[in-house]
């Protein structure tokens, strides 16, 4: 089936993209609302195309099936933002859960993330843990890419997501990060950069948006993987919702048993003093 042209064949992204399909595993690194779901949404396209077996790893879907009714009342949302606890848990599942895919799926299947990173969200991946996942993490298999749209771009995808957001297309978009929280998420990111030196104090609690330092602090993020940098200044529209995919053979996701395992885990080895304070302290790496 042809591939949908979400970018434009003619688009230097769109190069980038067809150039990633026979890597084992593509990460699309990055704050909510830079376009790492369309990016994804193209890259699965094309691999499907390419005779690829596709399964998707995506931050939103793999947090869903920590937010179980029970879960949610012993550990609920606050304001927009998924509790603590459910962020530390969904990471320390995702590195088992990466390394048994790679284990049991065929050399024709690539799989295909998203992981943001800030606020512990799928961060684990980043870290550097003495675990059967580390080699594969930090080996050539993995490819993680740092999507940095221009200012102008930026700010249109954020349009674009507020409108989703109001009158969503897909059940999935309704869970995707506000505008509140993407604010609150780009804040968090300036002051790592102010603290590594790559940004100006922000003025009035103001943290404007800069390719050159959001591009310099998920590199000091991802400085234990492969990591690429994705610059994208062209507005690119996918027809219907980016979570509209077919052909896919399979997504990454806890089962109810990995879940309880999880928080299981989780509440035998970690107070939860200690769980607030890792994930606040999220950026060391």
């Amino acid at each position: 089936m042809p591939s949908e042209e979400i970018v434009p064949p003619d688009s230097s992204v769109y190069s980038a993209l067809a150039a990633l399909v026979w890597r084992r595993i593509v990460l699309f690194a990055g704050l909510p609302g830079v376009g790492k779901s369309l990016l994804l949404k193209q890259l699965a396209l094309l691999a499907g195309e390419a005779g690829r077996d596709v399964h998707l790893f995506q931050w939103d879907v793999t947090r869903g099936a920590f937010e179980t009714p029970d879960l949610l009342a012993r550990y609920p949302e606050t304001g927009g933002v998924t509790h603590a606890a459910i962020r530390k848990g969904v990471g320390l599942w995702a590195r088992g859960a990466v390394a048994a895919w790679h284990l049991r799926q065929a050399d024709d299947a690539i799989l295909i993330g998203e992981i943001p990173l800030v606020g512990n969200r799928l961060v684990e991946l980043a870290q550097v843990r003495a675990d059967e996942a580390e080699p594969l993490l930090a080996g050539e298999e993995t490819l993680v890419v740092v999507v940095v749209p221009s200012r102008r771009i930026r700010s249109e995808i954020e349009d674009v997501r507020a409108g989703t957001i109001a009158s969503p297309r897909h059940e999935r978009e309704a869970a995707d990060a506000p505008p509140g929280v993407i604010q609150m998420l780009s804040r968090e990111l300036h002051r790592l950069g102010e603290t590594l030196g790559l940004a100006q104090a922000a003025v009035g609690g103001e943290a404007p948006y800069t390719p050159e330092v959001y591009a310099g602090v998920y590199r000091h993020l991802l400085r234990h993987r492969n990591v690429e940098i994705l610059e994208v200044d062209e507005l690119f529209q996918a027809k219907g919702s980016v979570y509209d995919l077919t052909g896919i053979a399979g997504e990454l996701v806890a089962s109810p048993q990995e879940v309880a395992d999880t928080l299981a885990y989780l509440e035998r080895n970690y107070t939860p003093e200690e769980v607030e304070r890792e994930v606040e302290n999220w950026f060391e790496i």
